[in-house]
């Protein structure tokens, strides 16, 4: 798919589930030498195909979002999109981790906050959403709480590791 205005929802929505899956995929886990040992590392190979997958739609969504949501470092989370596709041996397990376990967390609201938002202003198609909430693609996306965020943490300046990765 291009990148055009009307599929950001998706886009965002794919973000919100890999998200969940990846979290799904480390619960219980403490620390990254646990999770790079950990079921022969099914669930290290899994999350990092589903942070590349993030990555790839961050680079599918519209310039215009992301010129209004400039608090969050798009290029960067698609950089390490491009070091774990192209790079993948070089990749720092403990880096990764804290993307999972600190910044993937910071990122959620934010983009929930943009969701909820944009439906309140008839930008995203509330048929769209209504369709991916019934959807069982969407397992790991708690719609509800995409209008339950408060302004304030969409407010904040993001500075995530996938950065720190995206520019090495």
């Amino acid at each position: 798919m291009l990148s055009h205005r009307e599929n950001d929802l998706l886009y965002l929505l794919n973000i919100l589930e890999y998200s969940g899956k990846i979290w799904k995929y480390t619960e219980n886990i403490i620390s990254a030498e646990e999770f790079y040992e950990f079921n022969d590392q099914l669930n290290l190979n899994a999350s990092l195909t589903l942070l590349a997958n993030i990555g790839e739609d961050v680079g599918k969504i519209s310039q215009e979002l992301k010129q209004e949501y400039q608090d969050i470092e798009w290029q960067s989370i698609k950089n390490f999109r491009n070091k774990i596709v192209h790079n993948y041996a070089g990749i720092d397990i403990d880096i990764v981790f804290e993307i999972i376990t600190k910044d993937l967390r910071i990122l959620k609201p934010k983009i929930e906050k943009i969701i909820s938002k944009k439906l309140e202003e008839k930008i995203f198609n509330i048929d769209e959403w209504n369709s991916a909430k019934e959807s069982e693609f969407y397992k790991y996306v708690d719609f509800a709480s995409v209008y339950s965020n408060s302004d304030a943490s969409v407010k904040n300046i993001v500075n995530l590791s996938f950065f720190v990765m995206g520019v090495r």
